[in-house]
């Protein structure tokens, strides 16, 4: 059994141990909140940034304006000019994107419009006036784009994906525009002459028969929704996901000097003065959790404050914690047993402070990086993919997200926890069961 006096003489214990480290204190509560701050920035900057386009147009003609004025229409690009205005060689302007003065480029040939409007005519004349004879096939030109090999493959996509889209549509409407001044023509041959004569001999205009086509008209609309549960919506953006999940990853780092003063107690023979007092194993053990679970609790509530009141400052929105505190302070508090219960088994199995300082912190990162919190779970590999079901911190993780983005309830964050709080009984037991078999 565990005596309330003594377990509470063993928690005030660690506390004032850990009060008397002020610079490690303010360490440890203002690094996870300065953490989750930049983090956050980053992770918004990047999402949400524009990729700067240096757009060199060696044709000017109407195929090149147009691929210009559909490509300024996207959201994740934006077009430059060349700097004062000069024409630009390939080769100046690959030296340009190799120097990281740009991080894209796009060159249009000089006789772009030309070329693409004759193999234009002569396909769509070939497809209305077949000939035995047709010709040889004109080599396509090339619109050359230039990457900075330090872009990540996003905005590569990005761009490729919207340039050949922009090709696609212009590609369509040249041929709209081509078949209508052929048409008639087609329909002229091919009717008796008395029914001939009542048929248009001129070309029909595109632009005035289709004016939809070359608008930024679509019939289809895209409608984004979230789906949730009991009606709670709330937008996942970088705030929302980046607040609680780097929260668990700051929380976590609590095993190092929870772990740390395992051992110097060991070594310095604290724990074995401790053992012949009466004072159960249990307790001294039970007496470190609570210490180190309310230092996690303060720790958690800078970053939240941070998340609250500090993002708004560089114009993000502000964390919004939901209005259901008691099935927030059920994951939390499972998130917090987990850590204190790794640190106990870490503090246990390591020789040294040498050895958890390196183990600790390493083993905490790659629970990190397979748990979603560095990289989105889909985003990793599926042969590692399946490991995150391993890591206490994506159960953290997933319990936040189901709570406060998915809107779930009890019963959806209680596998979360509850394999939270398992986690936690195993470790201690390991630690309890190691330490007796050691003496």
């Amino acid at each position: 059994m565990i005596s309330g006096s003594k377990l509470f003489a063993s928690t005030g214990k660690e506390l004032l141990l850990l009060l008397r480290d002020r610079a490690g204190m303010i360490l440890l509560f203002v690094m996870p909140a300065f953490l989750v701050i930049v983090i956050t920035l980053v992770q918004d900057k990047v999402t949400t940034t524009t990729a700067e386009v240096l757009y060199v147009d060696n044709d000017g003609g109407p195929v090149a304006l147009e691929i210009r004025k559909l490509l300024m229409r996207s959201e994740v690009l934006r077009l430059v000019a060349p700097p004062g205005g000069k024409e630009l060689s390939a080769a100046g302007v690959r030296q340009l994107v190799s120097r990281g003065r740009y991080k894209f480029a796009v060159i249009i040939p000089t006789d772009l419009s030309e070329r693409v409007e004759s193999a234009v005519a002569e396909l769509v004349d070939n497809t209305l006036f077949p000939k035995r004879d047709k010709g040889v096939i004109p080599e396509r030109p090339r619109i050359i784009v230039f990457f900075d090999p330090t872009v990540q493959g996003s905005f590569r996509a990005a761009l490729s994906v919207s340039l050949a889209r922009v090709i696609k549509g212009i590609q369509a409407q040249l041929f709209v525009e081509r078949t209508l001044i052929r048409l008639p023509e087609k329909m002229v041959s091919a009717m008796p002459t008395p029914m001939a004569t009542f048929l248009p001999k001129e070309g029909l205009a595109a632009r005035s028969l289709l004016p939809h086509l070359f608008d930024d008209f679509s019939l289809i609309s895209v409608q984004e929704k979230f789906a949730s549960e009991m009606g709670f919506i709330h937008r996942p953006s970088a705030v929302q996901q980046n607040v609680p999940a780097w929260a668990i990853f700051g929380i976590f780092f609590i095993v190092v000097p929870l772990a740390g003063s395992l051992i110097k107690e060991r070594e310095s023979g604290t724990l074995l003065r401790l053992r012949v007092m009466p004072v159960s194993y249990l307790t001294i053990i039970s007496g470190k959790i609570l210490a180190y679970a309310l230092v996690s609790v303060v720790q958690f509530a800078f970053i939240l404050a941070a998340g609250i009141y500090i993002l708004p400052l560089f114009g993000l929105p502000a964390f919004d914690p939901g209005n259901r505190p008691l099935l927030f302070g059920i994951v939390l508090a499972g998130v917090i047993a987990a850590a204190c219960g790794y640190g106990i088994l870490l503090g246990t199995l390591g020789k040294t402070y040498e050895q958890v300082a390196v183990f600790g912190p390493v083993s905490i990162v790659i629970g990190a990086a397979i748990g979603g919190i560095m990289v989105p779970v889909y985003a990793l590999p599926e042969s590692i993919r399946s490991l995150c079901l391993f890591s206490p911190l994506y159960w953290g993780q997933s319990g936040f997200y189901d709570l406060l983005l998915r809107g779930g309830g009890i019963w959806m964050i209680l596998p979360e926890t509850m394999s939270l709080f398992a986690f936690c009984l195993l470790t201690i037991i390991g630690g309890v069961v190691i330490s007796r078999y050691r003496g």
